[in-house]
């Protein structure tokens, strides 16, 4: 492979060229970004707020009011050593992403605002959008001035048991310890066991 060839400004990259871009790199395999819809009325802005308080998760904006939210998750398929253990059988997706637009060459033109926390989009709301924070904490504060329903004494308490969080492969080869088994199991439930007197 001749990594000496010039990286053209446009048009399709041969494979040398995107390596020669890539190289040392891995961040692509690291984040999942999906496009969702653009928030115009209060419970739309409440539900991104809840998604901000998450950890790994983050929001962007970018021009035209295009909205999207990002998880940093890294891909399994992902080697400790940064190679892809799916190379050749990878997602088309994968096949097509042009690394010229990575977030590593510069500042992307097209995002115009970033919410690392829930905070973040209610303070850009208040100064970008004042009509919809004021029509928000109308809403915000009629949802928390109605009272909470009673929880209900007839319906059982479930108690969910999550599976480990996932693990980095990048993490567990400075650990060297062997990736685990993937599980299929998404949660569990379990019924709370009731109190019997003593």
């Amino acid at each position: 492979m001749d990594f000496s060839d010039p990286i053209p400004e446009e048009g399709p990259l041969t494979a040398a060229q995107s390596m020669q871009l890539c190289a040392g790199c891995q961040r692509c395999c690291t984040y999942v970004a999906v496009e969702v819809d653009a928030p115009d009325v209060p419970w739309m802005y409440d539900q991104y707020v809840w998604l901000l308080y998450h950890k790994g998760v983050w929001m962007y904006v970018e021009k035209g009011n295009k909205w999207f939210v990002q998880f940093e998750t890294v891909c399994e398929k992902l080697a400790p050593s940064g190679a892809c253990n799916v190379h050749g059988r990878h997602p088309a997706l994968c096949k097509e992403y042009d690394a010229r637009t990575c977030e590593r060459r510069g500042e992307l033109s097209e995002v115009v605002a970033r919410f690392f926390d829930g905070d973040d989009l209610v303070k850009w709301l208040e100064t970008k959008r004042p009509a919809h924070h004021r029509r928000y904490r109308e809403w915000f504060e009629a949802q928390h001035a109605a009272p909470a329903a009673p929880p209900r004494a007839d319906v059982p308490r479930l108690r969910y048991e999550m599976p480990a969080a996932p693990t980095s492969p990048l993490a567990l080869a400075l650990t060297r310890r062997p990736v685990p088994a993937p599980s299929r199991v998404a949660y569990k439930k379990v019924a709370r066991r009731a109190k019997t007197p003593s």
